[in-house]
């Protein structure tokens, strides 16, 4: 079970100050073709921040991830945002027609 886990942590380095960030691979979505992976820092919870970027394959097939363009940026989050929200309303849904 603790391997499970540790399949969900993504390390990532920050190229200009070396600093390493543990983060939670917290979900998956597509938009327009591309993949994107969302990411929320390993912290407490109060302060725990999220991220998205783009997940890309190589030749070899190995996965990395990129940090989104800033002009596609907004659109990503708000797509998120908007996924977030439905599948809410879902959840509400259900449970209104359980009660």
């Amino acid at each position: 079970m603790e391997n499970e886990d540790r399949d969900y942590i993504v390390e990532l380095e920050d190229q200009e100050t070396g600093e390493r960030v543990s983060f939670v691979l917290a979900d998956r979505f597509e938009l327009n073709g591309s993949s994107y992976v969302v990411l929320i820092t390993d912290e407490d919870e109060d302060e725990a921040e999220m991220v998205i970027m783009e997940e890309t394959e190589e030749e070899g097939g190995e996965v990395l991830l990129k940090t989104l363009d800033e002009d596609k940026e907004d659109v990503i989050y708000d797509y998120y945002d908007d996924l977030c929200d439905e599948m809410f309303e879902d959840i509400d849904d259900d449970e209104d027609e359980e009660n």
